[in-house]
């Protein structure tokens, strides 16, 4: 969901000093996306979208660009499901507006499922999350919060009917599973997230609202897949923490392996057999 590699301009990644709360800012350089181009044969399954689908949080990395790791809740499952062939997409950074561009290559008429994690990109919500990690007011980290929402209740939607739409249309015989976000943050205070429990509610809670919006513009082109229960107590800060904390660096506030093998895979593995059973 947050930016760390993107096709068109530097991105700064999250302050990691945690002493100060603030700390050098890196930029990564600029790669085309790879994974992303057409193809020549359709794909059975393809997994499509952002840094939640491509695996960031969870390395080693077999793409540098994207973020791709075998270890992403879509790698696991094509894994498991080798008579399947496989197209991986997913890059990290991506927005709507990249995966319709870059993205729908191994998309055919032979393909039976595509996954889906995308939209938070769409917010910004790197920059969100690092003003609310280094604001000196409160003031200021609800403002960008309340940026981001307000995205989520205009843009958003008509953004996710596009990529959904364009989704179904070169792959009218395909079930799409579009999966949501955790919440970030468990209540207690620790240092892998520097946040008072305020600027941690602000947050939270755009998620919860994120998702909302995800589901219930999801129901018309396909399954929305929720997530955020099965991380309820493994939020960073908690006992047993399936994403990471602000120590990670470029990999931080992503699921780790556990949250995606025990968070994501359990879901979509979860929704695909609830539906086989009922047909």
């Amino acid at each position: 969901m947050l930016h760390y590699a993107r096709r068109t301009r530097l991105v700064l990644i999250l302050p990691v000093s945690v002493a100060l709360l603030v700390g050098a800012v890196a930029a990564l350089p600029v790669a085309a996306s790879a994974g992303t181009t057409a193809s020549a044969a359709d794909r059975q399954y393809v997994a499509l979208g952002d840094s939640y689908s491509s695996g960031v949080g969870a390395p080693p990395y077999t793409d540098g660009d994207c973020k791709q790791s075998k270890h992403s809740y879509a790698a696991q499952f094509a894994d498991a499901n080798r008579a399947m062939s496989f197209g991986f997409s997913a890059c990290s950074g991506a927005t709507t507006d990249d995966v319709i561009a870059y993205q729908l290559g191994f998309l055919g008429p032979d393909t039976k499922l595509v996954t889906i994690t995308v939209g938070g990109d769409n917010l910004g919500f790197t920059a969100t999350l690092e003003k609310c990690i280094e604001a000196l007011h409160d003031s200021t980290c609800k403002a960008a919060v309340d940026a981001a929402v307000a995205i989520i209740e205009t843009a958003l939607p008509g953004d996710l009917k596009q990529v959904y739409g364009d989704i179904v249309a070169k792959a009218p015989n395909a079930k799409l599973v579009i999966l949501g976000y955790s919440q970030l943050f468990a209540q207690s205070f620790c240092v892998e997230a520097p946040l008072d429990e305020y600027r941690r509610n602000l947050l939270n809670n755009a998620a919860v609202q994120l998702n909302q919006a995800i589901e219930k513009t999801a129901k018309t082109y396909g399954v929305f897949v929720p997530v955020d229960d099965l991380f309820a107590k493994h939020r960073v800060c908690s006992d047993d923490p399936w994403l990471n904390g602000i120590t990670a660096v470029e990999d931080a506030f992503h699921p780790n392996l556990a949250g995606y093998t025990d968070g994501y895979l359990k879901a979509l593995d979860a929704v695909l057999h609830s539906t086989a059973a009922t047909h």
